[in-house]
């Protein structure tokens, strides 16, 4: 018997070939050699086309000197619509030490080769693609199967209760609203109801609304033309276009100012787009999953956030719980986390008193705080066990008075009250036009009226 008879065929994998060039010749009977199922896309449509009939994980582009940047874009409207292909470019007449390509090919592709190919080596580099690619679809989905272990630690009540809460609004489609301070785990909440819903396939894209400068916000979010502004030398893919057929994370949402809040607003009306300079509509299909250290209530009373928006975001409502609320988890995550951070071969433990001194402080960062200070104690500790000082807590948290924080609640209803008054006064008892003018509506300056017991 032939020691070969029993193996198994090997199979045929899908393989996306962009070429817009014409000059990748030969390639499908050597591909086919290596057992590569190859789709051949010469234009944008057929590779649009190609991605809507496979499931492709890898994927090869085609660059020459004429075409480099229509291939490039051709790649960003084909992730659009298929995420996490990984792309191995063939360069025609291009040196990549020597071109202004250099600083494109890493963010774009993961190797790249040149002309003549030598077919054994783009084999591997397309064998090793693809077996990461297949790492990383089932790392993307393994939260999504029940009972497995995932990144959000903690055997609290209230850690098993936002469990339970990102599995239910993870059914739904509609928008998500997460509230907790700094630190709590709130990008890993909006992660995790994105791998468990049915977008978990789609892309999930993040930006921190509070870390983008004004000027900028509205073309991050929207994107925008060439030639739109002074600057735009090509045209820019906006994070909201894409997000579609996956899940958009805004983070900080408390921190868009209004005009964008207005724009906001319009496409979770409408869920159409145009880019900043275009002339041209277009249709997303994305979940939104909001998220604030802000108080959101607070800041519409106080004009700085709209109502409306308030209320269209605000449908599902998920609360990360601030370490201080869940101290008996603390043990658990200490532990996670000195097993993360040790260098291999190494074992570290806390010092008893160090574990009493955390579960004595307030922690104002959190689980980020906790994580960072066992990071930083493990690379500065002279011992495997770690101590208070190397964690760097020291505990100056203290509770203020009962008497200080009722003058604190009394002080402000004074100063509402006095700003009301102004107001109504200044607009001649005209509730609208006194509403207007501090920039809340009229339902939030009568709550107001009833919280400061003013009587018109």
């Amino acid at each position: 018997m032939n020691k070969f008879q029993n193996k198994k065929p090997i199979a045929c994998r899908e393989l996306l070939v962009l070429d817009l060039t014409g000059e990748f010749l030969g390639y499908e009977q050597e591909l086919k050699t290596y057992h590569w199922h190859s789709i051949l896309a010469t234009t944008l449509t057929s590779a649009k086309k190609a991605v809507r009939d496979y499931n492709f994980h890898v994927a090869i582009a085609v660059l020459s000197k004429n075409n480099q940047q229509r291939v490039l874009s051709s790649i960003n409207e084909i992730n659009q619509r298929q995420q996490n292909i990984i792309w191995i470019a063939v360069l025609i007449d291009i040196d990549a030490v020597d071109t202004k390509l250099t600083s494109s090919l890493p963010y774009y592709f993961t190797d790249y080769h040149h002309l003549p190919i030598d077919w054994n080596h783009l084999n591997q580099t397309l064998g090793h693609a693809y077996g990461m690619a297949i790492l990383k679809q089932k790392e993307q989905g393994a939260c999504r199967h029940q009972g497995q272990k995932t990144p959000l630690l903690g055997d609290s009540h209230l850690i098993n209760k936002l469990r339970d809460n990102i599995t239910k609004v993870a059914v739904s489609d509609e928008a998500v609203l997460i509230s907790g301070e700094t630190g709590t785990g709130k990008g890993l909440c909006a992660h995790l109801i994105h791998c468990q819903s049915a977008r978990q396939k789609g892309p999930f894209i993040t930006i921190n609304c509070g870390a983008l400068p004004q000027s900028l916000i509205h073309s991050e979010l929207f994107g925008h033309e060439k030639g739109a502004f002074t600057g735009a030398d090509k045209q820019y893919i906006g994070h909201i276009e894409r997000a579609n057929k996956g899940t958009l994370f805004l983070d900080e949402i408390g921190d868009l100012t209004l005009e964008s809040q207005v724009n906001l607003l319009q496409f979770l009306e409408e869920h159409i787009i145009e880019r900043l300079g275009g002339n041209r509509n277009i249709a997303i299909d994305c979940r939104i999953i909001f998220a604030s250290h802000v108080n959101l209530e607070t800041a519409v009373e106080e004009g700085r956030f709209r109502e409306d928006l308030y209320y269209r975001i605000n449908i599902l409502r998920l609360h990360a719980p601030s370490l201080r609320e869940h101290k008996e988890d603390i043990p658990l995550l200490a532990n996670e986390y000195l097993e993360l951070f040790a260098p291999e071969h190494h074992k570290f433990t806390l010092a008893p008193k160090a574990l009493d001194t955390m579960l004595s402080y307030e922690w104002p960062g959190n689980v980020r705080e906790l994580k960072n200070r066992i990071h930083r104690a493990i690379i500065m500790a002279n011992s495997n066990q770690l101590s208070a000082a190397d964690l760097g807590i020291k505990i100056t948290n203290l509770k203020p008075d009962e008497n200080d924080v009722v003058d604190l609640a009394q002080h402000r209803v004074v100063i509402d009250t006095e700003l009301l008054l102004d107001a109504i006064k200044r607009n001649n008892h005209n509730i609208s036009a006194a509403a207007r003018e501090l920039k809340i509506s009229r339902t939030t300056f009568y709550r107001l009226i009833k919280k400061c017991k003013i009587k018109l």
